[in-house]
């Protein structure tokens, strides 16, 4: 069967909210998505604190193809395929490292750190000096940076990251930025295989905050029993029109970090008030989100009792139609205390890892349904329900830039991004589309506020607002 852009339009009907579960199992649409969306958008590589040096390098995938992403001499990072062009061996099987050449292990060819090809095993014996080393290098990947992130795309023909990322850059920022000394990825990289198609975490990652109450109500348990998600004061959910996806708070909690000294809660208190101060007060900072199609996380935003002064960040690679790898790294400002730092590498290991008491839940859930849908005949063939808030959506918010949705709980950003998905998958063309001209005019508007309002910095593990005590 070869499917047409009418088949597919026919199983996402993102404007009426209905979704066939078609799209998590067939096997010709996976392969179309390694094409379509993963052969066409950016794609996250690696953060710059895990490539400092020149030779550094880390090794990942863009959709199901292995890739090496390199620090130059020079400082610039490169990044290539990672398969040799003599048998399409892997020239570097290693997580990371610090290395002068790739060799293939296979047959012996040697690339440089630009990828290459430097010499070969007999060489002059047996190509009798007729093999063009210049055209036989490993297939380089367009790589671009915003603000220590890279990301790379096999499309030539892509517009700029940043158009890419378009108005969510604003959302960004306050992650990113937090601090003028930047932004560092924490040492260790948690890595897990999950039974299930990877638009699942995508739509999840990008805005599901409905999920949390019931899901994680063993593990979360009394933190479950007042969700701010559902004020429509502190819980906003986006839409971007790019496919980007994110529910978040606009209040920042301050914090205490249990068991640790008055040094590190006066810096995490001072770290709300110099955020509030560079990027407005009201901008939203906490949450979840998803940068279409597999690049996603929780910035500031804590399910452990302890501070929400860590950003987790998630890349899913898709290993076929029912399975996907998640990849989990640990991000703060560089200039957090030494001995807080370790101690949220345990923390998040313990709530948010891949037998973290909070991950398991949704790991058990997306295991459910692959087996429904791989093994079932008739569950594959009803549509789902993907209507949540249609119709209460903002299109043109005063205070934000994407699409709006002024509560915690609805499915906007899972519209937006399963409309993005389709406009890839049915488009020969690069699906240009614009962004938002009035985020300079948001930005500004945010920093009026900041120096109008003073800031006050609020604990998350005792804070209750007024609102839940009439409930």
């Amino acid at each position: 069967m070869t499917l047409t852009n009418h088949d597919l339009e026919e199983m996402v009907d993102w404007q009426n909210g209905s979704l066939s579960p078609e799209i998590f199992t067939n096997e010709e649409i996976y392969r179309r998505e390694l094409e379509k969306v993963f052969g066409r958008t950016w794609l996250f590589l690696a953060h710059d604190s895990l490539i400092p040096k020149p030779g550094d390098f880390f090794t990942t995938y863009m959709g199901a193809d292995p890739v090496i992403v390199a620090r130059q001499r020079d400082g610039s990072v490169k990044a290539m395929l990672n398969s040799c062009r003599h048998r399409g061996m892997m020239v570097c099987r290693a997580e990371e490292g610090n290395m002068k050449q790739f060799t293939c292990p296979y047959h012996g060819w040697v690339y440089n750190l630009a990828g290459e090809l430097t010499s070969a095993p007999y060489e002059e014996e047996v190509y009798h000096g007729k093999l063009d080393k210049s055209k036989w290098g490993l297939r380089s990947i367009r790589v671009e940076e915003y603000k220590g992130l890279y990301f790379g795309n096999f499309d030539d023909d892509a517009p700029p990251l940043v158009d890419y990322l378009g108005d969510f850059t604003y959302y960004m920022d306050t992650w990113l930025d937090a601090s003028d000394g930047g932004m560092e990825f924490l040492p260790g990289i948690i890595k897990w295989r999950v039974p299930g198609n990877w638009k699942i975490i995508a739509e999840q990652s990008g805005g599901d905050a409905y999920h949390a109450a019931v899901t994680h109500a063993s593990s979360l348990g009394l933190l479950m029993a007042y969700d701010p998600a559902l004020e429509n004061e502190y819980g906003h959910l986006v839409g971007s029109r790019q496919g980007h996806g994110f529910a978040f708070f606009s209040e920042m909690a301050g914090g205490k970090a249990a068991g640790m000294g008055p040094e590190v809660t006066e810096w995490l208190d001072n770290r709300v008030r110099k955020m509030e101060e560079k990027h407005g007060r009201g901008r939203p900072i906490g949450g979840n989100f998803t940068i279409f199609p597999n690049f996603g996380g929780l910035p500031n935003l804590s399910n452990e009792p302890t501070t929400s002064a860590r950003t987790i960040f998630r890349v899913w690679h898709p290993k076929g139609p029912n399975e996907f790898e998640a990849w989990e790294f640990v991000a703060v400002d560089k200039s957090m205390p030494q001995e807080l730092k370790d101690e949220l590498i345990t923390r998040v290991s313990f709530a948010e890892g891949a037998a973290g008491v909070v991950e398991m839940d949704d790991g058990e859930n997306w295991a459910y349904v692959r087996d429904i849908l791989e093994n079932g005949y008739q569950a594959r063939k009803i549509s789902w329900n993907m209507q949540m808030g249609m119709g209460t959506e903002v299109w043109e918010h005063d205070e934000y830039p994407g699409h709006i949705q002024n509560q915690g709980f609805g499915e906007l950003p899972a519209r937006a991004i399963y409309r993005r998905w389709l406009e890839f998958m049915t488009s020969e063309e690069w699906p240009v589309v614009q962004s938002d001209p009035r985020v300079p005019e948001f930005v500004e508007r945010a920093k009026e506020r900041a120096k109008a309002s003073p800031t006050v910095i609020r604990d998350r593990a005792t804070w209750v607002p007024e609102t839940s005590a009439d409930a």
